[in-house]
């Protein structure tokens, strides 16, 4: 698994693939977050119904993100 790479706005937030488990609207709950799309993709997929992906950013430290 590669290193997140930092937002360019702001070094306190990572930038990548947001992988959450939506309920009945965005933005759900944070489940992981991945360098790569395809890693988000197969760890949605494993993780089953409800879980989507999304490209983003998250303060690092914090469960806070923000849906591109």
């Amino acid at each position: 698994m590669e290193t997140l790479k930092s937002a360019e706005s702001n070094p306190a937030w990572v930038e990548g693939w947001l992988v959450l488990r939506v309920k009945q609207a965005l933005p759900g709950d944070l489940v992981s977050m991945h360098a790569h799309a395809e890693e988000a993709q197969a760890d949605a997929h494993q993780r089953g119904r409800g879980h989507q992906v999304f490209h983003g950013k998250r303060r690092v430290g914090t469960d806070e993100f923000i849906v591109d």
